[in-house]
């Protein structure tokens, strides 16, 4: 009962990120989100099928950004899950939730595991 109290009040509310896009075959997205210590999260990366799968991480700010950037595809993914907070590695879509640990950027990270490539929306609320 509680969890679809929090489901609706979720969907009745407008996201804090929002994002419609596509990936190529086995690349990687990130986009930067401010946290606020002890605050929850809800992270929801809808990948229409077929046969589109993403997984996806939520790196903490110790994830040197720069570096990142400079990894090809893949090892830019295995990078970030090693500074995770959190990660969904279902096939298809994800839902995760985080309760950030700090005040300060976080990094959430979708690749293309299925390496198809294809569309996705994230939302985060």
């Amino acid at each position: 009962m509680i969890q679809m109290l929090i489901l609706t009040l979720a969907l009745s509310t407008e996201p804090l990120l929002s994002s419609t896009d596509q990936l190529g075959r086995g690349a990687t997205a990130v986009y930067t989100l401010t946290v606020l210590e002890g605050t929850d999260y809800w992270i929801v990366l809808d990948c229409p099928p077929p046969p589109a799968d993403f997984d996806v991480t939520v790196a903490s700010r110790d994830m040197d950004f720069d570096e990142f950037m400079s990894l090809p595809y893949y090892e830019d993914y295995i990078y970030a899950r090693g500074f995770s907070m959190v990660e969904g590695d279902s096939d298809g879509s994800e839902s995760l939730t985080l309760t950030a640990p700090y005040t300060g950027p976080a990094f959430i990270v979708i690749h293309d595991i299925g390496e198809t490539g294809g569309s996705y929306d994230l939302k985060v609320f």
